[in-house]
């Protein structure tokens, strides 16, 4: 039997419009102000595995969420596996549909993506990145008809970096590579009294072109007085007595000196020189030593 036609409970894009606008007004009452990180790499996405061969965020669009688990962190938090002691902090926040469209091009993706991160700025004090683990698109997904979400339920997880390529021009945001990144100090001379300038990419090539470059970086400090030269985003391999040039400063001294097992990293305090001078008092490679223990 046909359902009474006077009443259209389920085309009502009125009531529809309603619902979004008071579920907006919510998020922006009590919600917090956020940053969306798009994965910028979209073509070395892997939907086999689920991982990227190298992620880039280069942009970052503000976005306002409603944090629903806000006394503690959700998930498993610390426990011990076979892999050792894993941290999984997960978090679940409510992004409107509609903001998301209003404040993210919507040329490339319509929503959320799995693998993008977020940027809450009051977590810990200093603001953490959460990586987007999984986009629940069908909760009150058809509350009064409605044919497209109204709201998005993001799970997200505590933002594990490793090497990463984060360049938002949010330094709050970008402080991440600064604080967590692989990291080496080059010493330099005989500048060209031309300064290397913040995050430009630096290079080594044989024939002046950064299309046949050798090794490449990007800036983090340089400290002309010492001839110090911090880079990250390391590709490739440094060469002893040869110019290193910037990209877009055309600055150019020889690399003299520097020490790859050396990570000057504000929070990796545990890095490959450590390692590698502990491993050398416990371990013996000699022949008559096959198993390598003193």
């Amino acid at each position: 039997m046909a359902t009474n036609h006077y009443f259209g409970n389920y085309n009502n894009k009125g009531e529809q419009r309603l619902i979004e606008d008071i579920i907006v007004e919510s998020i922006k009452v009590m919600g917090v102000d956020t940053y969306y990180l798009p994965n910028d790499n979209s073509q070395a996405r892997d939907l086999l595995y689920g991982e990227d061969p190298t992620k880039k965020f280069e942009s970052s669009f503000p976005v306002e969420i409603y944090v629903n688990n806000f006394t503690e962190y959700g998930g498993e938090k610390e426990f011990f596996s076979k892999f050792g002691l894993e941290i999984k902090n997960k978090v679940t926040v409510t992004m409107s549909k509609r903001s998301f469209s209003e404040r993210v091009p919507q040329n490339t993706f319509t929503r959320p993506r799995e693998g993008d991160l977020i940027y809450i700025p009051f977590l810990n004090g200093t603001g953490e990145l959460f990586e987007i683990t999984f986009v629940n698109q069908t909760k009150d997904f058809f509350m009064l008809g409605r044919q497209v979400p109204y709201f998005y339920e993001l799970d997200l997880e505590k933002f594990r970096y490793s090497q990463e390529a984060i360049q938002t021009g949010n330094d709050d945001i970008d402080s991440v590579v600064t604080d967590s990144a692989y990291t080496i100090n080059l010493y330099m001379s005989g500048t060209n009294n031309i300064n290397y300038t913040f995050k430009e990419v630096v290079f080594q090539t044989p024939d002046y072109t950064q299309a046949n470059a050798t090794a490449v970086a990007l800036v983090q400090t340089w400290t002309p007085s010492l001839g110090l030269l911090t880079v990250t985003n390391i590709a490739g391999e440094f060469n002893l007595n040869q110019l290193v040039i910037g990209s877009s400063s055309n600055a150019q001294s020889t690399l003299v000196s520097f020490d790859p097992l050396e990570n000057p990293a504000r929070k990796e305090v545990y890095d490959n020189q450590y390692i590698n001078i502990q491993g050398t008092d416990i371990t013996n490679t000699s022949e008559i030593n096959p198993f390598g223990k003193l």
